[in-house]
């Protein structure tokens, strides 16, 4: 029987999700007021957003399962779960004017109780959407891959499998794992990936395929990467056991580490605009436990919030406007309740 990956939903994250469970339900399973205007509403756990060149903005939706249910168990569970298993997923495009429309549709969710597994990035570079999709198990070739789809056709050009790597080659020397989570490019064309269930920054061009650039032992769990101007790598990390304060924002400099920016929570996403670097922590621990997360510019001197009280962020895009946009509802502690995205002046 296929085993549940280590990534967000692993079984810290399933308690935590049923400690939010109460802290939402006592607000009669609405939603906290938004900081800012709402871009778009009524959508099942929204995870990466990006802009492409004409100022539309990309959401993945991994979706809310459907109709055929399956058997899976977990690393930390002795029987197998229920999942809710259907064609739920998208990507959706929104215009500068507000139009909503489908870019990429029925593919594959599988939603648990506490999270859904499907698309979690759509990517516009170079005449290309880059799709990150990950699944329980190895079910089809899209399965914890990257795959490049021609923009003007749809069609695809080729399929980066992380899952066939992590199984030949297991970096981190952990169980075998697989969760691609984020995507940039270096100035040269080379694409860094990180992967958060083998707990590694890779490389990829063309000529040479995959390749390691730093690995993390611990189970640090890598979310999300961005490049600066002048090549220094930021790498975000969502924290051993995602425990509270072991989320942390990692800069390296000529392949070395240069600083580290810790003391977070959760980090799914970052974001550099111009000098300042954003962070999503997916929530935060209030007197009654784990609550709404924030967004927060992240800095040597210490951490901003600009955008608080938000139920599970994740993805973070800077717009055309120069307003700050936040998927948020990525896991739905309510069931029903639908996730969007939020537009913030900064």
């Amino acid at each position: 029987m296929p085993k549940l990956k280590k990534t967000v939903c692993i079984a810290a994250l399933l308690l935590m999700a049923l400690l939010l469970v109460g802290v939402v339900s006592a607000q009669e399973g609405e939603m906290p007021p938004l900081p800012g205007e709402a871009v778009v509403g009524d959508i099942f756990a929204p995870r990466g957003i990006a802009f492409d060149i004409d100022g539309n903005l990309l959401v993945a939706v991994a979706g809310s399962g459907g109709g055929d249910t399956l058997l899976m168990a977990g690393p930390e569970q002795a029987e197998p779960g229920e999942i809710s298993a259907g064609l739920s997923g998208s990507v959706i495009s929104i215009a500068p004017d507000g139009a909503v429309s489908t870019l990429l549709q029925g593919i594959a969710s599988f939603a648990m109780p506490s999270e859904t597994l499907g698309v979690y990035r759509a990517i516009p570079n170079a005449g290309s959407l880059w799709v990150l999709y990950t699944q329980a198990g190895p079910y089809n070739p899209f399965t914890n891959a990257i795959v490049e789809l021609d923009w003007g056709t749809g069609f695809p050009r080729r399929i980066i499998s992380l899952w066939d790597y992590e199984v030949q080659n297991n970096p981190d020397g952990n169980e075998i794992d697989s969760n691609v989570s984020d995507i940039a490019w270096t100035a040269d064309g080379t694409m860094l990936i990180t992967d958060a269930g083998a707990n590694t920054l890779y490389s990829w061009t063309e000529a040479d395929g995959l390749a390691v650039v730093q690995t993390w032992p611990d189970n640090s769990v890598p979310t999300s990467v961005e490049v600066a101007e002048n090549g220094d790598v930021y790498v975000g990390f969502l924290g051993a056991g995602i425990a509270p304060g072991a989320g942390r924002v990692e800069r390296w400099s000529n392949g070395e580490l240069a600083e580290t920016f810790s003391g977070l929570t959760g980090v799914t996403d970052i974001l550099l605009a111009g000098d300042t670097l954003y962070a999503a922590e997916l929530f935060l621990f209030g007197d009654q436990g784990p609550g709404p997360g924030d967004v927060v510019a992240v800095s040597a001197e210490g951490n901003t919030v600009v955008a608080g009280g938000l139920i599970t962020p994740f993805g973070l895009a800077m717009g055309p406007d120069g307003a700050l946009y936040i998927s948020y509802g990525t896991i739905a502690f309510v069931p029903g309740m639908p996730g969007g995205v939020v537009r913030v002046e900064v």
